[in-house]
């Protein structure tokens, strides 16, 4: 087994991480993310159950020490403009950053520039009380790119009328893009792709119910911009592509999910507010090719009916564990468990299929309290996250914990991460990475020693998961 100190405490993915079917998950904030409380999205697998094996062989090697490390480089190479983007921005990505990226003064030009674009528009739509000037409060958002191999960065804001509840109710949406890791070309809008799309030939479904194909129409102006705008009679979009680099992608909804329209406005008056914004100046320190990119198989996006739908599949799962817990352990508990989605909540966003369960064993030193989760294929590689937390891995190490990894003559993958025996409650993690594509983890904490190597037998004894194996991820076509 490989050793591997000193490791960060979770997979970290954008921002904070949240599920939607389970505010309160302890599962380590896995595939952190920022929650973005407007846009939904949805994802793909492709083949995972097979596709995910036959990636195991080229990764494993690589599963603690992240994604392939190329030499070092001096910084990205300017285009000669110097606005530090480099040549190919497309191909290109930021490190994560824990505390987060950015300065005052770029969420001020981007807030200044906003309310003067669009400040008029929201006040004639009665979206704002006359005289009131909007406070777009933009937040910097770090995106995964490539199953979190990578990461793009950006400002978003979206403004509510007063009685705006619920991420739907937003009327306006304003992103803008650092460079790097996304393409000026339409296509699929989707996590799942790399680099990413801003913009679908059919427009975004940035709510539940969206269901809409439109045409999109492209212009390019005289100095250099790129739009590109959709028309969907109840919202307008529109994507720009600024000569250095930066993009922003912005819209209206006037109602979409509503009985009849709201806020209406003329279409011509959208695009120019949208025109009038000027190219945002940012600072693209960290910006990087992103050299190789492990293979991942194909994630799925976040479907709100799939845990509702899982939920019977969790159900039998969870009772088939519970026989073989109590096999090792009379008189061990396991609840019935649920099925929840790891990852973001919008329909492009990729989501972590999984089950969950909690129960309890008895020792002759004391009772251990554990989780019980397993994870379908989808989005991930066997492994555990290292340095940094980045790339597609289910797990990642604690703060100090140590963790450690070995593959059977089977296939089979095996990771390890205990916590410092010096802070309590003690904290271990066992994950058995299945040869077919799933994988099951035991993760125990108490006030006692926990023994490792009773955790890996139970994980060894966990029936595979009741799950469709035919049903695999989706990418959109448009």
């Amino acid at each position: 087994m490989t050793p591997h100190d000193d490791a960060p405490e979770l997979l970290r993915r954008a921002s904070a991480a949240l599920e939607v079917d389970d505010p309160d998950l302890d599962l380590d904030a896995i595939m952190r993310r920022g929650y973005r409380e407007r846009r939904r999205r949805s994802t793909v697998l492709g083949s995972a159950a097979t596709a995910g094996v036959a990636a195991v062989a080229a990764v494993l090697a690589l599963s603690l020490a992240g994604p392939p490390q190329t030499e070092q480089d001096p910084g990205p190479a300017d285009d000669g403009d110097g606005d530090g983007a480099p040549v190919d921005a497309e191909t290109s990505g930021y490190p994560y950053v824990l505390e987060g990226f950015g300065t005052d003064a770029e969420r001020a030009q981007l807030n200044d520039a906003a309310v003067a674009a669009f400040g008029g528009l929201l006040e004639y739509a009665g979206v704002v009380a006359p005289d009131v000037e909007p406070d777009f409060d933009f937040q910097p958002v770090q995106e995964p790119g490539n199953y979190g191999q990578t990461w793009l960065r950006l400002y978003e804001s979206q403004i509510w009328p007063e009685d705006g509840q619920t991420p739907d109710d937003a009327v306006l949406r304003v992103e803008a893009f650092l460079p790097g890791g996304w393409t000026a070309e339409p296509g699929p809008v989707t996590e799942q792709l790399f680099p990413r799309h801003l913009i679908s030939a059919s427009g975004w479904p940035w709510y539940t119910e969206a269901d809409w194909t439109d045409e999109l129409t492209t212009a390019e102006l005289d100095d250099g911009r790129i739009v590109h705008s959709a028309n969907h009679e109840c919202a307008y979009e529109s994507a720009v592509v600024f000569p250095n680099g930066a993009g922003l992608l912005v819209s209206w909804d006037m109602g979409c999910h509503e009985p009849s329209p709201q806020y209406q406005i003329p279409e011509e008056d959208f695009a120019a507010a949208v025109e009038s914004m000027s190219a945002p100046d940012f600072d693209t320190t960290g910006l990087a090719p992103v050299g190789d990119l492990i293979e991942v198989p194909t994630g799925w996006l976040w479907d709100p009916g799939w845990p509702a739908g899982a939920a019977d599949d969790a159900s039998a799962t969870m009772t088939a564990a519970h026989s073989a817990l109590t096999e090792l352990y009379l008189g061990a508990t396991l609840d019935d468990g649920s099925a929840l989605q790891l990852g973001g909540l919008e329909h492009n966003s990729v989501a972590t299929r999984v089950y969950k369960g909690e129960g309890e064993y008895e020792t002759p030193y004391a009772d251990v309290s554990f989780e019980l989760v397993y994870y379908l294929p989808g989005g991930w590689i066997p492994g555990i996250a290292g340095s940094g937390g980045e790339g597609p891995y289910p797990e990642a190490c604690g703060e100090a914990f140590s963790c450690t990894q070995e593959t059977n003559d089977d296939g089979t993958v095996w990771a390890v991460a205990t916590g410092p025996e010096t802070e309590l409650p003690q904290q271990v993690r066992v994950v058995r990475f299945d040869p077919a594509g799933w994988a099951v983890a035991v993760r125990a904490s108490s006030d006692e020693p926990i023994d490792a190597e009773a955790l890996t037998e139970i994980a060894a004894s966990m029936p595979a998961p009741v799950y469709d194996a035919a049903a695999v991820p989706q990418v959109p076509t448009d």
